[in-house]
């Protein structure tokens, strides 16, 4: 019986030494999962403060938008006050014309000296739409360029 109870314990020492060693496995598995759980806390960080650049970046984005709405409206009313400048100059030329047709051969001064007059007045709102053109141009190549920032 002394031989039964001495292969008991030995079979328990050699259960209890295979615990061990499966406890000890278990506490690596264990610190390894701790490790992995920190790396996963600080990619989970690494996320959250990429969002809040993300919705940072939206924010930006969204107050360019109205800008460039702005922007745009800015350019549809100036566009509208271009085509009325426009359909002056156009009904000033049909002026122009008819009064030229209607002034005689033997007034040449006076029809010269007008149409110097009318080239001045012509001239000056020719160059008032192209710099307002021009304006428009340089606001458009802005708008552009920070939409595309």
């Amino acid at each position: 019986m002394e031989k039964q109870i001495l292969e008991i314990l030995k079979e328990f020492q050699t259960d209890m030494k295979d615990l061990q060693t499966n406890m000890k496995e278990v506490q690596t598995g264990i610190k390894e999962l701790q490790t992995d759980m920190k790396l996963v806390k600080t990619d989970i960080k690494e996320l959250q403060t990429d969002m809040k650049l993300i919705k940072t970046d939206i924010k930006e984005l969204q107050t360019d938008l109205k800008v460039v709405k702005k922007n745009i409206k800015e350019l549809q009313t100036d566009m509208k006050v271009l085509q009325t400048d426009m359909v002056e100059v156009k009904t000033d030329t049909r002026e122009i014309k008819e009064t030229v047709n209607k002034i005689g051969t033997s007034q040449t001064k006076d029809v010269v000296g007008r149409l110097n007059v009318t080239k001045k007045k012509t001239d000056f709102e020719v160059d008032y739409i192209n710099n307002r053109l021009t304006e428009m141009d340089k606001r458009l190549f802005n708008i552009e360029k920070r939409i595309e920032n």
